[in-house]
């Protein structure tokens, strides 16, 4: 028997508007992070953390661009709130919810080196470190996806939501594993660069929800 499709609420002017948002903000982080890469070469991208960029001489530039993911974050949970219909679909959202609150607070407390020991952390280090690790963004990205796959107007989306999502999840997981147990990071762990294929499989998902959002809003006028 096949399964029965939900449908959805049309989007309002103002989850339009959200989407929209989510969209643009995902698009500027990207575009401050690519430009940081340029304008302080001194941090290896192999290795060294995205979050470091904030020690430099642009590091507004990284505050910025951190509070750009929480607003995209946002925007995407506001824009797509009147679509979940399960319970996978509110746990994701809470997911979601949790890790902009996690990058929140690392744009507000500048990490530490990435030299710096677990025992010589700064509190603002430390405050960057737990902003950081709830950042759960492809786990919310997964149960969304799997929750809103279930409304017709989202089926033409099914395998670009579910596929970049497990992208995400994927990075993440790859990203955990190069972490090493010791904590001692050298241009021999790639932890930077999986932690930017990660952030960026993250903004992926984002906008693609926002693009298809914006897309049903203008179908609904």
């Amino acid at each position: 028997m096949a399964k029965q499709l939900v449908m959805a609420k049309p989007l309002t002017v103002t989850a339009s508007r959200f989407a929209l948002a989510s969209i643009l903000s995902g698009a500027l982080f990207v575009l401050l992070l690519c430009s940081l890469h340029l304008l302080q070469p001194e941090f290896d991208p192999t290795w060294r953390f995205i979050s470091e960029y904030a020690l430099g001489n642009y590091g507004w530039m990284m505050h910025l661009a951190f509070g750009l993911l929480a607003v995209a974050q946002i925007s995407v949970a506001i824009t797509i709130f009147p679509h979940i219909r399960t319970v996978t679909g509110y746990i994701g959202l809470v997911i979601l919810g949790i890790s902009a609150i996690g990058v929140i607070i690392a744009a507000i407390f500048v990490t530490d080196p990435i030299s710096v020991s677990l025992d010589d952390a700064t509190f603002s280090g430390s405050m960057h470190s737990i902003g950081a690790m709830l950042d759960y963004t492809p786990v919310a990205a997964l149960l969304i996806s799997l929750s809103l796959c279930r409304l017709d107007a989202w089926r033409p989306m099914k395998r670009v939501l579910l596929t970049s999502s497990v992208i995400a999840i994927v990075a993440m997981l790859v990203f955990v594993i190069q972490i090493p147990q010791d904590g001692q990071f050298g241009p021999e762990v790639l932890a930077g660069l999986f932690g930017r294929f990660l952030i960026l499989a993250d903004i992926a998902w984002l906008i693609i929800v926002g693009i298809h959002a914006v897309k049903l809003g203008a179908s609904n006028k």
